[in-house]
């Protein structure tokens, strides 16, 4: 393998920039873009990254290395600032509005009118960029003929509340903490000061995100407008989807594939990664993914032929076993070809939960009455980590999940006698009841090793007030036997000889979602009349018959811009009470290639209590400073979200001080009805 040091000196070199192009949207708004040119002074198509994390400094800090690689690959890069965000004007009061596909729409079509472009754009991005490429692509601009979109979700109302319950981490805490801190700095100086206005309308207009969201409990309209769901027969444009099976979107790149046109080139690479993308990630074998972005947009914005489209169009990491540890290097599994998804050569397969913790190929054969019960306990959850993955950290792995079973209803199945595997999407149909009107149930799929650890292959939850809508919820009768589905999550997995395979359910999955306020005994039934199962798709045949991907390893990592802090993640239990506390502390600093330097800093607490879950909350504080040599700010913002029985009441709040001086400050109150969350 080449050292890091060759890699350094191989790198493409920087591209020529132009900061701050002002684009014209069609109501008289203006973004900005900083723009990356190739060598060549000839029209080359252009490829838009589209983000609210600040191009002047944070999300160029991110991403010049990707912008420099695509200009050595003949295209222009647009980093452009989301409306109200950044160096871009206007402002901005929540995530992934219609607005902003609008704005795309705009932006593609402007950029794609430049004398230096070819009039051919594409878009790509990772998480909120993978997004913008998806929405902006259902707007149908003319000129948009290719996205790559990494780790994006397509159902925003499920990814905000995965079962109908409420993410405590991205969704109430840390997220919202960090949108209001990049929000409350300003742009980079420019010559006729126009950042000064547009810091002050970003300061005096933007709203906290959080405020929507509580105020948007159900699914609707808002959570529609960030959700591809909805727009995926719009798109038109060939479509490369890339995700990771330890992201925090694993099912949503499966749900985008199978729901785009058949008369749309499309293709999907799913690797085995966090939320980080795949030259860089972790835990898995690392791939220049940016090659195959530059095949594909080479193919389909510059007309060359590749070879990508006569290739398989599916390629997944099929997993095996690897002992759980929230951080590691390498992942057990290989790549392999698909001609589609779902696999066509998978069996639906059902197996049975019995009374007596067994997993059998046959329903129980037990009459009324025959059941487990388990009571609920709102700290259960734990060994599922996955809060970082959202922030592009390299921990968040799943732990051994029996640290989760004593809260938890276990099933168990024989031993096996070869291997299997199942890739698709498990499912469970639960006859459930329960002592409370407001519960949930989550299921886990785990694969338990004759010798050590438990690891995670798959998880779902629902609320059971959405069982039938996630519009109009209903609460249980309590003692009542209701039926209950749970979707668990894309996986490909293949289950050793001698391991078994095991089901785990309970009630809660802290701190990922916020605990439901209502103690409860809740019960599987395993009876006659109501046989639980959960139903796997078995692949008995794992050659699909096509040659494996041949990707390309990725570099070396190159050295880092700046300095990291010591990642803390702590599990805190108070031994005289029944609290139960998730606290997380992690950021750095870089320097970015245009003279910025940011410092960034996150503290993270979610608490739940045993004796009374109603009483859980959420606290997060960010810290940024900025500093662009023209100007100096300093950034501090909070959030706090309780919960009690009835209402959930939140308070978020910013400082910002400039050259070392007090400068503006503001506070946001929302409480609002705690409904069936």
């Amino acid at each position: 393998m080449r050292s890091v040091t060759a890699w350094l000196k191989e790198r493409p070199p920087a591209a020529r920039t132009r900061p701050n192009v002002r684009i014209p949207m069609r109501d008289g708004v203006e973004l900005s873009a900083d723009l990356f040119y190739p060598e060549s002074d000839e029209p080359a198509p252009v490829i838009i990254k589209y983000y609210p994390y600040r191009k002047d400094d944070l999300l160029r800090g991110l991403t010049v290395d990707r912008a420099n690689y695509y200009a050595a690959h003949g295209y222009v890069t647009a980093l452009l600032d989301v409306r109200g965000t950044g160096a871009s004007a206007g402002v901005c009061d929540r995530m992934l509005r219609l607005q902003e596909w609008e704005d795309g729409y705009d932006a593609v079509e402007w950029l794609a009118a430049r004398s230096w472009c070819t009039g051919a754009v594409g878009m790509t991005g990772v998480s909120y960029g993978g997004y913008s490429a998806l929405l902006t692509a259902a707007q149908g601009p003319p000129s948009l003929k290719a996205i790559a979109p990494i780790y994006a979700g397509w159902d925003h109302y499920d990814n905000s509340h995965p079962g109908g319950m409420w993410q405590t981490s991205i969704w109430t805490g840390a997220y919202n903490a960090m949108m209001t801190a990049l929000s409350g700095a300003p742009p980079a100086a420019d010559a006729e000061g126009a950042w000064l206005e547009i810091w002050e309308e970003h300061l005096t207009g933007n709203e906290p995100w959080l405020d929507t969201w509580m105020r948007n409990p159900m699914d609707g309209p808002v959570w529609h407008e960030g959700s591809v769901r909805y727009g995926l027969e719009d798109i038109r444009a060939a479509t490369f989807i890339i995700g990771g099976w330890h992201d925090i979107f694993v099912s949503d790149p499966f749900h985008m594939y199978a729901g785009l046109s058949p008369d749309v080139p499309k293709k999907l690479m799913m690797g085995p990664y966090l939320h980080i993308a795949p030259n860089i990630g972790a835990p898995g074998e690392r791939v220049d993914h940016l090659h195959e972005i530059v095949r594909w947009f080479d193919l389909y914005l510059k007309g060359q032929d590749t070879g990508i489209a006569d290739e398989p169009p599916v390629n997944i990491w099929v997993r095996g076993y690897d002992q759980p540890r929230a951080r590691r290097e390498g992942a057990s599994g290989y790549w392999r070809s698909e001609a589609g998804w779902p696999l066509a050569r998978a069996t639906d397969e059902a197996i049975y939960l019995h009374p007596d913790g067994r997993l059998g190929a046959t329903a129980p054969a037990g009459g009324e009455g025959s059941h487990i019960s388990y009571a609920y306990d709102p700290a259960v959850g734990v060994s599922t980590m996955g809060l970082l993955t959202g922030f592009g950290a390299d921990t968040g792995l799943p732990l051994d999940q029996r640290r989760d079973a004593p809260g938890s209803a276990v099933f168990l199945g024989e031993p096996l006698e070869t291997d299997l595997e199942v890739t698709g999407f498990p499912d469970a149909t639960l006859y459930v009841s329960s002592t409370a009107e407001v519960t949930a149930f989550a299921v886990k799929l785990i694969d338990v090793h004759p010798d050590g650890p438990w690891a995670l292959v798959s998880r779902g939850i629902k609320n059971a007030a959405q069982r039938n809508s996630r519009t109009d919820p209903e609460p249980l009768v309590p003692g009542e036997v209701t039926e209950l589905t749970v979707e668990l999550e894309a996986t490909s997995y293949v289950f050793e000889a001698g391991h078994r395979m095991g089901i785990m359910v309970s009630s809660s999955d802290f701190p990922l979602v916020w605990p439901l306020p209502q103690n409860a005994v809740n019960t599987i039934h395993t009876d006659t009349d109501n046989p639980s199962w959960i139903g796997l798709p078995v692949v008995s045949r794992p050659d699909s018959g096509l040659p494996p991907p041949e990707y390309r390893p990725a570099p070396p990592l190159p050295e880092p811009l700046g300095g990291t802090d010591p990642l803390r993640w702590d599990l805190v239990e108070d031994l005289s009470g029944t609290e139960v506390s998730v606290v997380i502390s992690m950021g750095g600093d870089i320097t970015t290639d245009n003279g910025a330097r940011v410092d960034t800093h996150l503290e993270f607490k979610v608490t739940t209590d045993r004796a009374d879950p109603a009483n859980s909350s959420v606290e997060a504080g960010y810290r940024l400073d900025v500093n662009h040599g023209a100007s100096r700010t300093e950034v501090r913002s909070s959030t706090r979200v309780a919960g009690s029985s009835d209402s959930f009441h939140a308070v978020t709040a910013m400082e910002v001080r400039a050259g070392g001086k007090p400068h503006f400050s503001r506070t946001w109150h929302t409480s609002v009805p705690r409904g069936f969350l």
